[in-house]
């Protein structure tokens, strides 16, 4: 599945480390890490008042997660995120929409346990580990990925879960507070171009350039002729494997990239992932019950979902360009055909693993 691996656990970030029995946290073994990140986290856990909790690494990607259950049996996901890859204002927007979807629908995604203090989100710190983590204690998801068990009827679920968060969305008045960034354009977090920006473009003049300049140019006439008034909070990551069935109830999380952008945007990426976990006769099939199930509650939007998912793709290549440089010719030459094929006949094909 072409889902980029984000930033590592243990990868220096050029600040000044702390000392604990002399040792730099970033010269430690993982293992050792994981050991001084778990006193952070039972730090942070200490702030929320449960009776006896366990706590048990989960496992790490971007975030670092840890299972929790009290003496009674209840049980908690802590996760502790990455410094600099969210903001506090990105997480609390989080926290406020998974409590809002609690109070005003039916949707079971986990809820945001506040502190003792009534803050969603924590920032521990401890001696020898560099920088706060922003920790966040949510209610447990129970049930397995969806991704085991990708069918039409599953994918009906999915378009209708899709047009609740949709319509609640739009129908919901964010706090004071709450995020303002845009899914406007492919890149949205101030990344630089490194495909085609000016100045830093890493990809030689020629024939793959000019593709790249083309597919760069229609994505954001796409995204400039997008209704502004579609504008609406949304997941933008809901792909199948951030959902969990449970019985016959799906259930989203991992709202973390929470944000003001379009329909069309937050199905596209969806979408895509779904194309790059089937194949292409089995994706249509599955897009069309997403469709119908979407369509029980919501029109579909007006805007085509391929030039997003193009965007998508350009990503992807922007963050090879930015994080595994010397891969980006042969990842641009492999996602070429993807690209003509889309420019020819409008279609967007399996993009390569």
């Amino acid at each position: 599945m072409n889902r980029v691996r984000r930033t590592p656990l243990f990868a220096e970030r050029g600040s000044l480390c702390q000392y604990v029995a002399v040792v730099p946290f970033f010269e430690l073994s993982d293992t050792a890490k994981l050991r001084r990140l778990r006193t952070l986290a039972e730090s942070a856990l200490a702030g929320y008042g449960l009776k006896n909790p366990s706590i048990v690494y989960h496992g790490f990607e971007t975030n670092l997660m840890y299972r929790v259950r009290t003496e009674s049996g209840q049980r908690y996901m802590l996760r502790l995120a990455s410094p600099g890859w969210r903001t506090l204002e990105d997480l609390w927007s989080e926290a406020v929409w998974l409590e809002a979807l609690s109070r005003d629908t039916a949707i079971r995604a986990p809820r945001v346990i506040p502190n003792r203090d009534g803050r969603y989100v924590v920032q521990a710190s401890v001696p020898g580990v560099p920088d706060p983590w922003c920790a966040t204690l949510m209610t447990w998801v129970p049930g397995r990925l969806l991704g085991h068990f990708l069918h039409a009827r599953n994918l009906e679920k999915m378009g209708a879960l899709f047009a609740e968060l949709h319509h609640h969305g739009i129908t919901w008045t964010p706090p004071q507070g709450f995020t303002s960034r845009r899914f406007e354009h492919w890149l949205s977090r101030g990344e630089p171009n490194l495909l085609v920006g000016d100045g830093e473009a890493r990809v030689r003049s020629g024939e793959a350039r000019r593709t790249l300049e083309r597919m760069h140019t229609m994505v954001e006439d796409a995204y400039a002729a997008a209704d502004q008034r579609d504008l609406r909070v949304i997941h933008c990551d809901l792909w199948h494997d951030n959902i969990k069935l449970h019985g016959n109830t799906l259930r989203p999380f991992d709202f973390e990239d929470t944000v003001l952008g379009y329909r069309a945007h937050d199905i596209a990426m969806a979408m895509l992932d779904l194309l790059e976990a089937t194949d292409e006769e089995q994706y249509e099939r599955l897009l069309r019950a997403f469709r119908a199930g979407y369509e029980v509650h919501l029109a579909w939007p007006d805007e085509r979902i391929e030039p997003f998912q193009i965007g998508r793709l350009l990503w992807t290549l922007n963050w090879v360009a930015r994080e595994e440089p010397e891969w980006l010719t042969e990842s641009v030459e492999r996602h070429l055909p993807v690209f003509e094929l889309y420019e020819k006949t409008g279609r967007v094909r399996k993009p390569p693993v």
